[in-house]
This record gives C-alpha cells, structure tokens and sequence, in this order.
C-alpha cells in the first residue's frame, strides 16, 4: 500500500493534504488512489471517443468525470487546468481544444503510472538500473520500429548534448549490445517480432543495468506493472515531446557539456 512517503515523492499531488492526514484518512486516500489507477483508462477512452466524434457535450461530460477523479486524488492543479477548459469547451476553435486534450491526458497519465510505480516498485530497493549516472556518461540506445520516431528522437538527443544511437528492432539491438554498453535504454513497448517487455528482459539478461525508459501510450496498470517486471526505471507517455524526454532522461544522466560551455 501506498504511504506517505512515496505519495509526497509524487509532484501532482498535493503534499500539503497529505501532510496532514492521520493514518485512518492515508489508508482511505491510498485506497481512492487505486480507485483512480483502475478508472482513469476507461474514462480516458470516453474522452478520446468524444474528441473523435467532435462531440463537445460529450467531451465535457468526459473531462468533468476525469476532473472529479482527479480532484478526489489532491491532483488540484491538473483538475483546475481541466476546469479552465471546461468553462470555454464551446467557444474555443476546436483544433485549439483538441491539443488542449490531448496534453492534458498525457499529464493525466503520467500522473496514473507515477502513482502505479511509487506503489508497485519494490520499496526495498531503487528501481532497475536508477539513480543518477555520473557527469559524462550519456550514451543512449534508443529501440523503436518507426523510422520516423527515430530520426525525430536522434534530432533531439544530439541537439541536446546527448550520445544517440537508433534501432529499428530487438534483435538489432541485442546484437548491437553485444559490443556496446549504453548508459541509458529508450525502449517502444510495441514492437513487431520481439516487443519492449521481451527486449527489456533479455538486455537485463545480458548483464546490462543501465535505466530503462519505456515509451507507452497508455496507463493501464497491467502494462506498467509488467514494465516493471521486465526492468523499467521510467516511462514517457507518447506523443514524445522534447521537454518531457529531456526531464525523464534527465533523472539519470546528465547531457555532455561541451569544454567552452564549462
């Protein structure tokens, strides 16, 4: 179960509430915590079908449910943001609203998979392969079927003072494994033939420790415990944007900075 610790280490939440809880409300709040994990995927799809259909009483009636959860769990800033679109759901352009939604359930659901690893990761020990690597080491190896993805991600590594290498296959990349030792793993956990979980598996089979970023779409509780069995350090919620690669990556190595720059 979820203690105070692990929920203060969450940045979503508000710690001021949580603070103040005796031991009676902590249980009962952990207890609203798993009630959010295990409902926010079903109302995320409700959002998602209502954004499709351009439905905008739909959507409200979606994002409204998704507020209540969130406001339910002290995740004021986030129910707040949702309140703000909801009070201009019918006079915004709509492509406007729509990239509204869409980073606002990515944030959601970085917030459902933080809660779900603060509560499933083993307490007694760092997650696989975290903490923070030393100065200069930031080579990453970064695993996805899409070569689109890849070219965009290398793009934004290298501009950023990380070492990038791309690969378009698990197998690739285990045998690119067998001569190079990266210091951080970016993997798609949907790939053909051999996907993220199964690479994730045999990389830490091999003999390498180095952190494991999952690239996932959604935050079902299924799909991120199984992460974490097969080695996840963290995850990123696609569509990857460049501030939110950085700040993960960023939680275990450092990029390099060049001599001038010093």
């Amino acid at each position: 179960m979820l203690d105070r610790e692990q929920l203060l280490k969450i940045t979503e939440l508000d710690g001021a509430a949580i603070e103040q809880m005796d031991g009676e409300r902590l249980t009962s709040f952990a207890a609203t915590a798993n009630a959010f994990i295990d409902g926010f995927p079903f109302q995320e799809e409700s959002v998602k079908s209502a954004l499709k259909l351009k439905d905008r009483g739909a959507l409200s009636e979606s994002l409204s449910a998704v507020r209540d959860m969130l406001r339910q769990i002290y995740a004021e800033k986030l129910a707040e943001s949702c309140l703000t679109c909801l009070g201009t759901i019918d006079d915004v352009p709509y492509e406007e609203l729509q990239n509204f939604v869409i980073n606002f359930l990515k944030s959601v659901s970085a917030l459902s998979i933080d809660i779900q690893m603060a509560e499933y990761q083993d307490a007694s020990k760092p997650p696989a392969g975290g903490g923070q690597g030393p100065a200069g080491k930031n080579t990453i190896l970064a695993v996805d079927d899409r070569h689109f993805f890849l070219t965009s991600i290398k793009t934004m590594l290298q501009n950023s003072g990380y070492k990038a290498t791309c690969i378009n296959s698990g197998m690739a990349a285990l045998n690119y494994l067998k001569n190079h030792r990266p210091d951080l793993f970016i993997l798609d956990i949907e790939m053909p033939e051999m996907d993220g979980y199964e690479l994730a598996r045999r990389v830490r089979a091999a003999g390498h420790t180095a952190p494991i970023i999952f690239l996932t779409g959604n935050a079902h509780k299924d799909s991120v415990v199984k992460a974490l069995q097969a080695g996840a350090a963290d995850f990123i919620i696609k569509p990857v944007t460049r501030s939110q690669l950085l700040e993960r990556i960023g939680k275990y190595i450092k990029p390099e900075i060049p001599e001038d720059e010093e």
